[in-house]
C-alpha cells in the first residue's frame, strides 16, 4: 500500500518541485514503484518528468471536475519501469475555481488515490505554493508532509502559517511533517546557523538531517527537461537526494515493501 508525500511550502521557489522530481527519480531508481503527481497549475514537474510537454489532454484536472467520474487509472502516464506520473497544465487554475463550491471537495483526491494505493510503494504529490483546493486535497490525503526551505531572506516567512493550516485541516491530530534545508550555501555559515536557529524554534525537532546543497546542475537539469540523474549522474547533490530519500524510508520504517511489476 502507497505511503503518500506532500511536498509544501506557501512560498515559490524554495524547491518543492525539484525535490518531488528528484525524490521520485531517486526511490526509482532504488526499486520501488513510485507515482508522481502534480497539482501545480504551473506544470513544472509535469514538463520535467514527461521530458518537455507542457500540455496533456489527460491529466489531474479530471480529478476536480464537477462530474468527478474520472478513472484515475486512466490518467497514469510512465516514465520508466518504476517511475509513473498524472501530470496537469496550466488549466488546472479554472477547474480548482470551479471545485470551490463542491461537496466534500477536500477529499476528491484521497479517494480517487485510494482506487490505486496498492499499485505503488510511493505516491509524491507536488503542491503549488498557496493553500488552494489542491493543496487542501494533499492535506488530507498524505501521510507524510515535506517542506523544503531555503536560504533566501524571507526562507521561514509563512512557514507558522502553514503549519496552523495543517492543523485546522487535520482538526488537531498529531501531524507527521518534516522541514529540511534546501539550496544549502556551504561557506555562508553565519547565514546556515541563522536559519538553522530559527528553524528550530519554530519546529522543534522536526528538521531533517538531510539537506539539499546549492548546485547549478540541479537548475539546469529542470532547464534541459531532466532529472538529475539523467542530466549528470556524477553530480553530487544526488548523494543529498538519497539521503533525503533514506529519511523517508525510515520515518515509514518497515511498513513499506517493494511493489513487483
Amino acid at each position: 500500500m502507497a505511503k503518500i508525500i506532500a511536498l509544501l511550502n506557501q512560498k515559490g521557489g524554495v524547491g518543492k518541485t525539484t525535490t518531488a522530481i528528484n525524490l521520485s527519480d531517486i526511490l526509482a531508481a532504488q526499486g520501488f514503484r513510485v507515482l508522481g503527481v502534480d497539482l501545480d497549475p504551473q506544470g513544472n514537474f509535469s514538463k520535467v518528468i514527461s521530458g518537455g510537454e507542457s500540455r496533456f489532454e489527460s491529466n489531474v484536472m479530471s480529478l476536480f471536475s464537477r462530474e468527478n467520474s474520472e478513472d484515475i487509472s486512466k490518467l497514469i502516464f510512465k516514465k520508466n519501469s518504476n517511475l509513473f506520473y498524472i501530470p496537469t497544465d496550466i488549466r488546472l487554475s479554472r477547474v480548482i475555481e470551479a471545485g470551490l463550491t463542491l461537496s466534500f471537495r477536500e477529499h476528491r483526491l484521497s479517494n480517487h488515490l485510494d482506487k490505486i494505493k496498492n499499485q505503488f510503494d510511493f505516491i509524491i504529490l507536488d503542491c503549488p505554493p498557496n493553500l488552494s483546493l489542491t493543496t487542501t486535497n494533499a492535506i488530507v490525503a498524505a501521510d507524510l508532509f515535506l517542506m523544503p526551505v531555503n536560504s533566501g531572506v524571507f526562507a521561514l516567512d509563512g512557514l507558522e502559517d502553514l503549519l496552523s493550516a495543517l492543523n485546522e485541516v487535520n482538526q488537531g491530530k498529531d501531524l507527521p511533517y518534516y522541514v529540511f534545508r534546501n539550496e544549502v550555501a556551504k561557506p555562508n555559515k553565519k547565514i546556515n546557523s541563522a536559519i538553522d536557529e530559527d528553524l528550530l524554534s519554530i519546529v522543534n525537532d522536526r528538521v531533517l538531517r538531510a539537506s539539499i546543497r546549492r548546485s547549478e546542475d540541479v537548475g539546469q537539469a529542470s532547464f534541459m527537461y531532466m532529472t538529475l540523474s539523467e542530466y549528470k549522474k556524477g553530480s553530487v547533490v544526488i548523494n543529498d537526494y538519497k539521503a533525503l530519500a533514506k529519511e523517508v524510508k525510515d520515518f515509514f520504517c518497515n511498513t513499506i515493501s517493494i511493489t513487483k511489476g
